[in-house]
């Protein structure tokens, strides 16, 4: 364990695996098998549980819980993951579980950022650059695409997906799949036009944005059956065109309906 700092109080397994320049605050306790990244620092009265491993430059913060075992009457006992990317900040008092299945994980991509109180269920998966504000619960096999924006108080049903780049309104419930590039609010949380705030803020041009918003309007055109618009918009040669048919294609849950109140 060279060059790490571990407060006297806290409790490190010697088969736990510690990068250098890792910082272990008080009464923090650390199971067999974990792996801890470089300059990870770990505040007070964290319990990081066997089988999860967490990158470098991460940030956890009081009295998280990471790596328990599943909230899921299938779990046997199997060898899972709680796999955690690198630069991660992990506020006060959140709970990640690690997956059902052997050999499955749930996943935390690079740079994100979760606010004080977030759960992240068995077999979640959300990419890079994602943020989720307070008190967000998702539950089972929910997917957050990278860079998506999930505020505060938020509910999302188990196997619901989130599209890269979609922003989601606090206390909204999610039952069905939130498309890429969207901005969504209710609930049951509706479509509300097209995220551009977020678009802007990670250098979408004003080009790409009026693309987007052609492909939304062609996706939620009320005139055309659902298989015509998909078809319309499969014949566009833009990237964001395949990326959101791709996105609905692959739905198991449909995707959420839309109110055109803040685009109209």
């Amino acid at each position: 364990m060279r060059d790490v700092s571990i407060h006297p109080t806290a409790i490190v397994s010697d088969k736990a695996e510690i990068g250098v320049n890792v910082e272990i605050g008080p009464f923090t306790v650390i199971e067999d098998g974990v792996k801890i990244g470089d300059y990870t620092k770990i505040e007070n009265h964290v319990h990081i549980k066997k089988g999860t491993i967490i990158g470098s430059g991460c940030h956890i913060h009081t009295g998280s819980v990471l790596g328990d075992i599943p909230q899921d009457l299938s779990f046997k006992g199997e060898n899972s993951f709680l796999i955690i990317g690198n630069n991660v900040t992990i506020r006060e008092y959140c709970v990640f579980h690690r997956a059902s299945g052997e050999g499955n994980a749930t996943i935390v991509g690079d740079n994100c950022y979760l606010m004080a109180y977030v759960h992240v269920a068995h077999n979640v998966k959300i990419g890079k650059g994602v943020i989720i504000a307070n008190a967000t619960q998702l539950a089972g096999y929910v997917e957050i695409g990278d860079k998506a924006f999930i505020s505060g108080l938020v509910g999302v049903h188990q196997f619901v997906r989130v599209g890269s780049y979609a922003m989601v309104g606090a206390l909204s419930k999610l039952v069905k799949d939130i498309p890429p590039f969207s901005l969504c609010d209710g609930s049951p949380a509706l479509i509300y036009g097209v995220n551009v705030v977020g678009l802007r803020r990670n250098s979408f041009s004003n080009d790409r944005i009026s693309i987007i918003r052609k492909l939304f309007h062609i996706l939620y055109d009320k005139s055309l059956t659902f298989e015509k618009r998909i078809e319309e918009i499969s014949k566009m040669e833009y990237e964001e065109a395949k990326i959101l048919v791709d996105f609905i294609k692959g739905s198991k849950r449909g995707i959420a309906d839309a109110s055109w109140r803040s685009e109209e």
